[in-house]
C-alpha cells in the first residue's frame, strides 16, 4: 500500500468508536475509508457512499480486510451522527500538519516556503504561510420543524498548498468570536501569516494568534468603531498631505480578466501611537489601506477597506495577503457549495453535517494536489467515480 494512503487510513483508524464493541459488525476505520474514496469519487450523500462502497468493494479491499463487506446507507448515517466529531477534527487537523506541510523542510518549526512563481531561481525570495480564516453556514442544514439553526462552521485554509488545515463549529446561541480561538488552538500555525475578515477582529483573537507565534492581518469596519475612525483619519491625513514625516509604503497592481479590470492601490504604514500606546492590540505594528477600482460593463465602482497587521509595513507583502485571502471564498467555499453540492445537502441529524464537511474538505484537499491533469476538481471527481486506477492517484497525490 502506498505510503499516503497509509497515513490516512493509520488517521482514520484512531478514532473511537461510539459503538458498543460486541456489536460491531463494520469496523469504523472501514466505512471511515469508504466515505473518503466515496467523497473523492463524486459521492454526495450516506446513499450515494453506500452504493460506491458495494460496487468496488474488492477494490477497496486493497486497503483494509472489508471481511462484512460494506453496510448500508442508514448505518453510515446513524454511525456518522453519534461519532465524537471534535475528535475526528483532531485526528484531521494533525493528519493534514504531517502531509501537507507549510513549510520548505517540512515540519512546523520554518517559518517560510518557497515561492512557487521563482522556483529554480538562485534568488529566490522567501514567502511566509499564508492562512485564511472564515465561517460558512451550511443553508441545507436548517431544520425549521424542530427550530434548529443551520451549521455554521469556520474553517482554516492555508492558500499554498491548498488545503484545509481544520474545522470547528460555531456553537448555538454563539458566533465566531468565541469559535476562531478555539480553532486556532488546534492548528500549528508557527511563523504563519493569519487573515480574517472584520468579524474576527477582536483583541483576544490578535492576542491567541501571538500566542501561537503567528502574525495577523485583521480586516476593520465599523464593529470596531474608534479602531475604524482613527485608521481612517490617519490615511486621509495622509492624503492630504496633513501628516508631516510619516513613513508609508504604496504599492499598486493592474488585473485584467474576462472583460473586467481592477485596480488595486495598497497602502502600509507604522501603526500610530494611539493605536500602539494602550497595549490592548498585541503587537500592533503596522496599518494598511487598499483601494479597488473595479470596471466591467463600462461601470466603474470603488471600494476601500482599513487593516491591521502584527507585521511590519511591508506593502508588497500586505498586498500579498490580503489578495490571497480571498481564496478561502473561491478556493474552498464555493467548490464545497458548487462542486460537492454542499448547500442542497439536508443532513441533520446529530452530527452527520459537520461530520460530512469534514470529509468533503479532506477529499478536496487531496484532489487539490492531484495534479497530472489540468482539468477541474468536478472533471476530477466524475473521473475518480468512473476509474479506480485515477481515483488511487488522487489517494496517493500527496
Amino acid at each position: 500500500m502506498e505510503h499516503a494512503v497509509q497515513s490516512l487510513v493509520n488517521m482514520l483508524g484512531r478514532l473511537e468508536d461510539p459503538r458498543q464493541a460486541g456489536k460491531v459488525t463494520y469496523p469504523l476505520v472501514e466505512m471511515s475509508m469508504v466515505v473518503v474514496a466515496g467523497v473523492v469519487a463524486d459521492c454526495d450523500g450516506w446513499e450515494d457512499v453506500a452504493d460506491f462502497g458495494r460496487d468496488r468493494l474488492e477494490w477497496l479491499r486493497q486497503f483494509l480486510p472489508f471481511e462484512d463487506g460494506v453496510p448500508a446507507h442508514d448505518t453510515f448515517a446513524r454511525v456518522f451522527s453519534i461519532i465524537n466529531v471534535e475528535d475526528l477534527e483532531a485526528c484531521v487537523a494533525t493528519w493534514v500538519a504531517e502531509t501537507f506541510p507549510l513549510s520548505t523542510d517540512r515540519s512546523c518549526e520554518s517559518h517560510v516556503i518557497d515561492n512557487p512563481a521563482t522556483a529554480g531561481d538562485a534568488t529566490t525570495a522567501k514567502v511566509r504561510p499564508h492562512v485564511s480564516f472564515d465561517g460558512k453556514t451550511m443553508r441545507g442544514s436548517h431544520d425549521r420543524v424542530h427550530d434548529g439553526l443551520p451549521l455554521h462552521v469556520v474553517s482554516a485554509y492555508a492558500s499554498t498548498p491548498g488545503v484545509t488545515l481544520g474545522q470547528t463549529a460555531v456553537a448555538e446561541k454563539s458566533n465566531e468570536i468565541t469559535a476562531i480561538p478555539q480553532l486556532v488552538e488546534a492548528l500549528c500555525l508557527v511563523g504563519c501569516i493569519v487573515t480574517i475578515d472584520a468579524m474576527g477582529c477582536q483583541k483576544e483573537i490578535a492576542r491567541c494568534l501571538r500566542e501561537a507565534e503567528a502574525d495577523y492581518v485583521l480586516a476593520v469596519k465599523g464593529n470596531q468603531p474608534g479602531l475604524h475612525q482613527t485608521i481612517i483619519a490617519f490615511f486621509d491625513a495622509m492624503e492630504d498631505h496633513e501628516a508631516s514625516g510619516v513613513d508609508f509604503h504604496y504599492h499598486e497592481t493592474l488585473e485584467e480578466k474576462r472583460g473586467r479590470v481592477e485596480r488595486r492601490v495598497h497602502w502600509s504604514a507604522p501603526a500610530p501611537p494611539e493605536l500602539t500606546g494602550n497595549g490592548n492590540w498585541r503587537d500592533l505594528r503596522s496599518i494598511g489601506m487598499v483601494v479597488s477600482e473595479r470596471t466591467e460593463n463600462g461601470k466603474t465602482s470603488c471600494e476601500t477597506r482599513y487593516y491591521i497587521m502584527s507585521l511590519a509595513p511591508d506593502v508588497e507583502e500586505f498586498a500579498r495577503v490580503v489578495r490571497a485571502h480571498w481564496s478561502i471564498e473561491n478556493s474552498l467555499h464555493w467548490r464545497l457549495d458548487v462542486v460537492f453540492r454542499e448547500d442542497e445537502s439536508r443532513m441533520r441529524t446529530g452530527h452527520s453535517a459537520r461530520v460530512f464537511t469534514l470529509f468533503r474538505k479532506i477529499a478536496l484537499n487531496l484532489l487539490n494536489q492531484e495534479r497530472s491533469t489540468k482539468r477541474s476538481v468536478r472533471a476530477k471527481r466524475k473521473r475518480a467515480a468512473r476509474n479506480p486506477q485515477y481515483l488511487l492517484e488522487v489517494l496517493t497525490s500527496v
